[in-house]
């Protein structure tokens, strides 16, 4: 099935809804949740502990799957594909980056960013490996191991690795998280460039009001219930908001 805005919208929950045992009852990680991504933004979740965000997203990058609701890639309902279909389209369409880098320490950067292209069979996987260092400002470091790098360059190579093979959405699970203000800074404003630049597609978590005000719109959790979005809010407006979700009984 193809979704009506699916020019305009990489990624579309519709009335998504995933809940877990818990003892006697269920646990409702989200509740009906519905969210777009359109092309070329950057889109923040935010919320208290326990609100759903890495259940949004997992559903999102089809991790796991919603109890109901339809989740769209592109204008196609990938809810009810195989996992060998959604193995193969995480591969190529969905690129993820993560807190901890999790790069591969016995291998160099180029070697850790042409890695999921080689898996994927991928033609001259070292030439695109290359430009997405490239992209990164990473050149110069194609053949040093995670090891001789700073946390703020393992987190370029991260993010080239996930760019390499051109993704539609880009999903950034608390990217500056492992870092220092610095190296995040240089992080959030990579991911900027690579929006305004060249039109990737952001769905990142994160608990940073700083690291949130960089993206477009941030969209808020609580209970699993997508209850607040901003537009264009600096870090001030949006750690208010945030606040004042956490305050409430």
């Amino acid at each position: 099935m193809i979704e009506p805005e699916s020019t305009n919208t990489v990624l579309h929950l519709q009335d998504v809804t995933r809940t877990f045992p818990s003892g006697a009852d269920a646990f409702v990680a989200l509740d009906r949740v519905t969210l777009g991504c359109r092309r070329g933004s950057w889109t923040a979740i935010m919320g208290p502990s326990g609100s759903g965000k890495s259940t949004l997203m997992n559903c999102a990058a089809g991790l796991d799957s919603p109890d109901s609701g339809r989740v769209f890639l592109n204008g196609h309902d990938i809810s009810t594909l195989s996992d060998d279909t959604l193995t193969r389209l995480r591969r190529t369409d969905l690129g993820f980056v993560f807190q901890q880098f999790n790069l591969v320490a016995a291998l160099t950067a180029l070697q850790n960013v042409s890695l999921p292209l080689r898996l994927a069979g991928v033609r001259q996987a070292d030439t695109a490996a290359r430009d997405a260092l490239r992209t990164l400002g990473l050149a110069d470091h194609a053949h040093q191991k995670p090891r001789e790098l700073s946390g703020g360059q393992q987190q370029r190579v991260a993010i080239a690795r996930a760019l390499a093979a051109r993704p539609s959405i880009l999903f950034a699970d608390e990217p500056t998280g492992a870092l220092d203000s610095t190296s995040a800074a240089v992080v959030l404003g990579l991911l900027r460039d690579l929006v305004d630049s060249q039109g990737q597609t952001i769905l990142m978590v994160t608990h940073d009001p700083q690291a949130a005000a960089r993206a477009d719109h941030v969209a808020f959790l609580r209970d699993g219930r997508l209850v607040r979005t901003l537009d264009g809010a600096d870090a001030p407006k949006i750690a208010a908001t945030l606040a004042d979700l956490e305050s409430q009984p």
